[in-house]
């Protein structure tokens, strides 16, 4: 792991907060092993001003990876960067809300529950922004948002006990305490907690594998890329009864996806070949 941006092979710029670089560092190396990336994993201090971070960058510098940042912000952050045509920008926080997603659509699908007539209760959803749309996009129709403001006139157990599946995203020892209490009376699967975003850093090897086989620039993650990453974890996970997911099917499967969503020209490139500098 360097420490240091400088000129060289193509990269990733890894960005963490100051005094969490073990922690960068650590989830970049498992990152990079996961997906077999051909890249330098470039440690670099997060500033206050990201998107002129970004842009500063140089050349071969193809994605930026943002590591326990603050939701809203990477969410906003990875927009700007989208419209101004810098390079790709993937948070973790992307691959636990497509991770999470995919949770849901299998249990329907394992419990033939249709997708249509299924009820999703969120709670804590800004702590997820992708989250919502990606649920919506998928085709659940029936979707209910709580917040803590909400507490005082509707109990949060109530409105997951009526859902069909529940996304419980509060913080803490006493909502994860409640978590696990009321999962004792729901189907297996039902109710998800963000550690269930078991696919969230395969989803992000995944999209640095795209990010690295196309020019800087040239590919980002939007809610309709994140629907292909939920779409080939879907798609790779076997029904009940047949098997579990290895992760390289996973990262194959969502890399494929990720592949078919984008423009052609982009997508015609080979993984592990060295893509044109722009």
């Amino acid at each position: 792991m360097s420490a240091a941006v400088r000129s060289g092979p193509r990269a990733i710029a890894v960005l963490g907060d100051h005094g969490s670089d073990r922690v960068a560092a650590f989830l970049a190396g498992h990152v990079r092993s996961l997906g077999g990336l051909d890249a330098e994993m470039v440690l670099v201090p997060r500033s206050t001003d990201l998107t002129a971070q970004l842009t500063e960058l140089p050349p071969r510098f193809h994605a930026a990876y943002l590591v326990e940042a603050d939701p809203l912000q990477a969410h906003a952050v990875a927009d700007r960067a989208a419209q101004r045509d810098l390079r790709m920008v993937v948070s973790d926080h992307d691959g636990a809300a497509a991770a999470l997603c995919a949770a849901v659509l299998l249990h329907l699908r394992d419990t033939a529950r249709p997708l249509q007539r299924a009820s999703v209760a969120v709670a804590s959803a800004a702590r997820l922004p992708a989250l919502a749309p990606l649920l919506m996009i998928a085709g659940v129709h029936d979707l209910r948002m709580w917040t803590e403001a909400d507490a005082a006139v509707l109990p949060w157990a109530r409105v997951a006990a009526d859902a069909d599946v529940a996304i419980d995203l509060r913080p803490g020892p006493e909502a994860a305490a409640e978590a696990l209490r009321a999962a004792a009376d729901r189907a297996d699967g039902s109710l998800l907690r963000p550690a269930d975003a078991r696919w969230d850093q395969h989803v992000v090897a995944a999209l640095l594998r795209v990010a690295l086989a196309c020019p800087p620039g040239s590919v980002h993650v939007s809610t309709g890329v994140l629907h292909a990453c939920v779409s080939g974890i879907v798609a790779a996970t076997p029904r009940p009864g047949h098997g579990r997911p290895a992760g390289s099917a996973i990262i194959d499967g969502v890399e494929a996806a990720v592949r078919g969503a984008i423009d052609p020209r982009l997508a015609a490139s080979r993984v592990g070949e060295d893509a044109e500098e722009v």
